[in-house]
């Protein structure tokens, strides 16, 4: 299947993750200009040693740090098609026991800062009447375990900061959609399977880094434009059943 692509710009947060790599690839497979931030040095590192021909075009983006974003000012001054939102903290602790500092900056970082992130890069698609914007989230929106409380709540209000975008701006070319992903094995679940060793028991749940990118590529194409306003799950069956 030919995918197809109205746009040609992409912008992906926190693009120096494994998912993110991945998707990089596979977009540049298909002749489309990509801006992937990192968050850190190994972020920046791990983009330019897998693309070299994107030395010194990888902004640093943190949504801890809302200046940070000024960095983006000139892509978006002359336009980004694509948006790919894979930026996200772990914090686990459990609720009880949280800090009201740590609660305020982390609240702070991914959910108001990543709205006004978000204002500045619609903004600039209304210009051409078209957008389109996918988010990476998480089961743990819908299901968290102990210890998820701020991660997963974080990740749920981002999701209808995503639809509410769409809801509003739709009539004006802006579409969206937010993807959750189970057990991946990438980040957080990556480690999770490393230090439990259970990768071979739950080998039928993983989804694995080139299926979420493949999957995130179809998802920016032309094909899938009408999944928009909506939430969909990608957990190869794990949530479908209860588990003893």
């Amino acid at each position: 299947m030919k995918l197809d692509f109205r746009g040609k710009t992409v912008l992906i947060l926190g693009g120096g993750c494994s998912i993110g790599l991945a998707l990089t690839n596979l977009l540049l497979e298909e002749g489309l200009a990509v801006t992937a931030t990192h968050a850190s040095e190994d972020g920046k590192a791990a983009i330019y040693r897998k693309f070299p021909e994107l030395t010194g075009k990888s902004p640093w983006l943190d949504l801890g740090d809302k200046a940070s974003q000024t960095s983006l000012a000139p892509l978006l001054e002359t336009g980004v098609d694509y948006l790919v939102d894979l930026a996200h903290a772990d914090h686990e602790v459990l609720l009880a026991a949280a800090g009201e500092t740590d609660m305020d900056t982390y609240f702070q970082a991914n959910i108001a800062n990543r709205l006004l992130l978000l204002k500045a890069v619609t903004r600039s698609m209304l210009a051409r009447r078209f957008g389109r914007l996918v988010h990476l989230s998480s089961t743990a929106a819908a299901m968290p375990a102990p210890g998820q409380g701020f991660y997963g709540a974080t990740k749920r209000a981002a999701e209808g900061l995503y639809q509410s975008l769409a809801l509003e701006l739709g009539p004006r070319g802006i579409s969206t959609l937010s993807l959750r992903l189970g057990l991946v094995d990438a980040g957080r679940g990556e480690r999770f399977l490393d230090k439990t060793d259970r990768r071979q028991d739950l080998s039928q749940k993983i989804v694995t880094v080139e299926q979420t990118a493949g999957t995130l590529l179809f998802l920016l194409s032309d094909q899938a434009l009408a999944l928009t306003c909506t939430t969909i799950t990608m957990d190869a069956g794990l949530t479908a059943q209860k588990y003893a």
